[in-house]
């Protein structure tokens, strides 16, 4: 048993090397290695960008987002590193995530990364100078960790590291799942029922910690006295596959989920209903020119159609007022999009035949429902022109949270 005052293998590694990145202001990709996991920390001028790694990195995004956003929900990009921190990038420059929430995410996250990189002194630092932030970018400059954020992770890391050790548990990891034993030990008692759910080899410590909203440590020494009695055993899982890649495809002879369009100035916006949409298998077409856009519509002609108000050339109430005057988009779902959300905007709306209303941010959860109410009202709607109904969003569902004690 180690005191509740030792260093763990790896601290005086990382102290000494963020040190030099954060005195020399440093811009680039430290890399920590050993075998086949591999850990990463970014930085600009001496701070963080992001820190993630290579083992159980869905799983963790998944995690650390649903706890401190569980109605954000933006599929992994897995193009431009660290795809992590560009999600939150784009969802803070569009409003749907506060700077303090984006930056709770990357503390959450960095507190695994340095617990798995102060208790190993096998890893070997790697440094590159590899820019991946803008100094142009101001938003993405407001969710950089400073070096005593930083330094205040690293403590964190090392006060589990302490108590890890102190309860007997070297050999076992934070990403392992606990799992009920095929043999049951001598003096088995049952595990609450409440627990169940967790011991079945699917969820890890770090998963079950986020879930009954209780810090890592609270969960290890409740479930320890049933490891000691040979209740309980530990395994290895992988990593989560990311949701679009588990999505099923078109298999010939199968109509393709209808296409959307997006009329937008921003590309940005359209993107972000990329990300909501295309996983769950609808196509989206991306128009930035509205007068020039009209074109695409009529050739691709969309089965529903998001419209910003508010456009260089002309607003969303003429362009609405205009497509409802033509034979081919009469009847056609139109969701205006705009951040003008207020009584007159909506009432304008829909005196110009728009069929729903939402205001920026809109939380993926409203675009998916108006979506699929709208186009399954589609197949069975009269051939007359319905009156434009204002959906109410879904109740919002209240998950865990992650405590990084």
């Amino acid at each position: 048993m180690h005191s509740m005052t030792s260093q763990s293998p790896g601290y005086a590694n990382i102290i000494r090397t963020l040190a030099v990145v954060s005195t020399q202001k440093l811009t680039g990709e430290l890399t920590f290695t050993d075998g086949k996991k591999q850990w990463k920390l970014y930085f600009f001028h001496g701070r963080l960008v992001y820190g993630t790694g290579n083992f159980h990195r869905i799983r963790r995004y998944y995690r650390v987002v649903k706890y401190h956003c569980p109605h954000f929900h933006f599929e992994p990009l897995l193009a431009e590193e660290p795809w992590e921190y560009r999600l939150l990038s784009q969802a803070t420059s569009c409003g749907q995530l506060s700077v303090n929430q984006a930056k709770a995410i990357t503390q959450s996250s960095l507190m695994e990364v340095l617990f798995s990189i102060v208790s190993n002194s096998a890893l070997t630092p790697k440094w590159s100078m590899k820019r991946r932030v803008s100094l142009s970018d101001s938003t993405a400059l407001n969710l950089l960790l400073s070096s005593s954020q930083i330094e205040h992770v690293i403590q964190q890391a090392q006060l589990l590291w302490n108590v890890w050790q102190s309860l007997g548990l070297g050999t076992v990891s934070p990403y392992m799942v606990p799992i009920l034993s095929e043999h049951l030990g001598s003096g088995f008692v049952s595990l609450p029922n409440t627990m169940l759910p967790f011991l079945k080899g699917q969820h890890t410590l770090w998963d079950i910690a986020a879930q009954v909203k209780k810090p890592i440590t609270t969960v290890i020494r409740f479930l320890l006295p049933w490891v000691q009695k040979g209740v309980l055993s530990f395994r290895d899982i992988p990593d989560l596959m990311p949701f679009s890649a588990q999505q099923p495809q078109t298999l010939p002879g199968q109509q393709p989920k209808p296409l959307i369009a997006c009329i937008d100035d921003s590309p940005l916006v359209g993107k972000i209903l990329a990300q909501i949409l295309e996983p769950a298998g609808y196509r989206l077409l991306s128009i930035h020119n509205p007068l020039l856009g009209i074109a695409e519509l009529v050739k691709h002609r969309p089965s529903l159609l998001f419209l910003d108000l508010v456009m260089p050339d002309t607003s969303g109430y003429n362009l609405c007022s205009f497509l409802r005057r033509t034979l081919l988009f009469e009847q056609t779902p139109i969701i205006i999009l705009t951040g003008q959300d207020g009584l007159l905007d909506r009432t304008r709306a829909k005196l110009v035949g728009a069929s729903d209303f939402l205001g920026k941010p809109a939380e993926p959860q409203q675009v998916l429902h108006l979506v699929q109410h709208y186009l399954q009202k589609e197949i069975t709607v009269s051939p007359k022109r319905p009156k434009p109904q204002f959906v109410d969003p879904p109740p919002p569902q209240i998950e865990g949270s992650l405590a990084v004690n």
